[in-house]
C-alpha cells in the first residue's frame, strides 16, 4: 500500500467507525461506544483453551507438562502465554491492523490484553518487541494498554536490519536477529513483560528476553495476542 493509501485508510477509520472491522458489517452503534466487531465476529474469536505448556504455552496434545520443543530450545524467557491461536478472524484482524493500517484494532486488541495482563503481572512493566518502525502493530498496541489501560511501557529495546524471519526455522531465526536487538535504556526492572503481536519459533522472545537479562533483569514472562500452533 502506498503512502497515500495508508494515509487514506486511516482517514477511513476515523470518520467512519460504524463497521465491523473483521466482516464490514454495519454496527447497530457507531465507533463512539468503543464497539468494534460485531457480536458474531466477537463470538468467533475463541481464546486458546485446555492444558497449556509449562514454558512456551501451546496447548498440550499428549505431554504432560512441557511439550516436545521447549524440551530442546532453551528458552531465556520463563514462559509465554498468548491469548489466541494465529488462524481464521485473529489472523485477519492482526493483518488488517499491520498491513492495512486499520489502527483502531489497536484498541481492540488493547482492551482484550490489558485486563488480563493487569491480573497476572500486577504492577509488571511492559516491554514492547522492538519493530523496524514507530508504526509497529506492537508499538500501536502497547500505547493503547498504557493509555487505556494504565501498564507501565518501556520502549527500552532496538532492532536493525535482518532478513524477515517469516520463512526461517528457530535456529536461522535466532542467527537471524545475532546482534540485531539491543537495550537502549538506562535501567532495566527486576521484572518485565514482554510483548508481542504474535509467538511463532519463540527466537525473537529469546533473543529480546537474552538482552534484557544481560542489560541485568532478573525474569521474563512473555505475552502475545496470537501464537501459531
Amino acid at each position: 500500500m502506498t503512502r497515500l493509501g495508508q494515509a487514506g485508510a486511516a482517514l477511513l477509520e476515523i470518520l467512519f467507525p460504524g463497521r465491523c472491522l473483521l466482516c464490514g458489517r454495519w454496527l447497530l452503534t457507531a465507533g463512539a461506544n468503543g464497539q468494534q466487531l460485531c457480536r458474531e465476529c466477537v463470538c468467533s474469536l475463541v481464546p486458546i483453551q485446555g492444558p497449556r505448556c509449562n514454558v512456551c504455552g501451546t496447548p498440550l496434545v499428549s505431554e504432560s507438562r512441557t511439550c516436545g520443543r521447549c524440551q530442546e530450545a532453551d528458552y531465556s524467557f520463563e514462559r509465554h502465554r498468548s491469548v489466541f491461536a494465529y488462524a481464521g478472524g485473529v489472523r485477519d484482524l492482526i493483518a488488517g491492523l499491520k498491513f492495512e493500517h486499520r489502527s483502531r484494532l489497536a484498541g481492540f486488541f488493547a482492551d482484550i490484553l490489558g485486563p488480563r495482563i493487569l491480573a497476572d503481572y500486577p504492577g509488571v512493566p511492559l516491554v514492547p518487541v522492538p519493530g523496524h518502525k514507530p508504526s509497529d502493530a506492537v508499538a500501536m498496541i502497547a500505547r493503547k494498554l498504557e493509555a487505556r489501560h494504565g501498564i507501565t511501557v518501556m520502549s527500552i529495546l532496538r532492532r536493525s536490519g535482518g532478513r524477515a524471519q517469516k520463512t526461517l526455522d528457530l535456529r536461522e531465526r535466532r542467527e537471524n536477529l545475532l546482534g540485531r536487538i539491543r537495550f537502549v535504556g538506562t535501567r532495566v526492572p527486576a521484572r518485565v513483560v514482554l510483548f508481542d503481536d504474535v509467538f511463532t519459533t519463540g527466537a525473537t522472545a529469546d533473543t529480546c528476553s537474552r538482552v534484557l537479562l544481560e542489560a541485568g533483569c532478573q525474569g521474563i514472562s512473555v505475552v502475545s495476542v496470537a501464537m501459531e500452533e
